[in-house]
């Protein structure tokens, strides 16, 4: 069995719908294929990776982690790699109902800014990313984008798992507590892409989780791109920048040393 046909038999999905992630070859080949050569040059000794994905809201971390894990595993012909995601450690929303943040002179709700960095347990979120990184079983929480809650301890990192793909938004912002986060990483790539450019895949990934079309661009207008802003202008640059045209298409990456 070959490259193509290995990573074929992986069905990679978006959140929890059955709407199948597309591959494009030429993508996979001039991109995914040189990423994933990079990931695995660093398996000298038993020690276990972690790779930082990062970047704003709506540019296909997701897929992009998802991805690039099963390129990696199609390459090794082995279940090496796994993907953990961010946003499991979201605030419960019975915590966010009954806590504030002063913003513009006033108190407001955090459920009302969900997602932005304020509404994560970073402390959670640090104390299991270390636990991974030493290695052995671990698990972790997973957002549930049908209940729109953090579920505990349905993610496992198993002891085969020698890489781990990490993606959220805020893993490298430069801001106390996210910054104790990067030196957990032995590779970081950030995803670049324009506001322009994911507004409609931000659009499509809230109606997709079941909102309104009205309050779907409430939530791109006031607390997505307000965030993307953010990340953009208050994050330490990964040391490899993937360019991507929207939230599926690379257009270039930048090798930082």
């Amino acid at each position: 069995m070959d490259f193509w046909e290995r990573l074929s038999q992986n069905s990679l999905y978006l959140d929890e719908t059955d709407k199948t992630l597309e591959m494009d070859h030429s993508q996979v080949e001039q991109f995914y294929l040189p990423l994933a050569e990079q990931c695995m040059a660093g398996l000298v000794d038993q020690r276990r990776l972690l790779i930082g994905v990062a970047g704003p809201p709506g540019c296909g971390k997701s897929a992009f982690a998802a991805l690039l894990s099963a390129v990696i595993n199609a390459q090794a012909i082995q279940n090496l790699a796994c993907v953990v995601g961010m946003d499991g450690w979201h605030f419960p929303n019975s915590y966010l109902d009954f806590h504030t943040i002063q913003h513009r002179r006033k108190r407001i709700s955090l459920h009302s800014i969900k997602g932005a960095p304020e509404t994560f347990d970073v402390q959670a979120m640090l104390s299991c990313l270390s636990a991974i990184r030493e290695g052995g079983e671990v698990r972790y929480p997973v957002y549930s984008r049908r209940l729109h809650e953090p579920i505990p301890e349905v993610g496992l990192v198993n002891a085969a798992h020698r890489i781990v793909v990490v993606e959220g938004n805020y893993l490298f912002l430069d801001e106390a507590p996210w910054n104790a986060l990067r030196p957990l990483f032995d590779l970081r790539i950030s995803l670049i892409a324009s506001l322009e450019g994911i507004q409609d895949a931000l659009m499509e990934r809230h109606l997709r989780g079941g909102k309104p079309p009205d309050l779907a661009a409430r939530q791109v207008r006031q607390v997505d791109l307000p965030n993307a802003k953010r990340i953009l202008s208050g994050s330490v640059p990964g040391t490899i920048v993937v360019h991507k045209l929207n939230s599926r298409l690379i257009s270039s990456i930048e090798w930082l040393h």
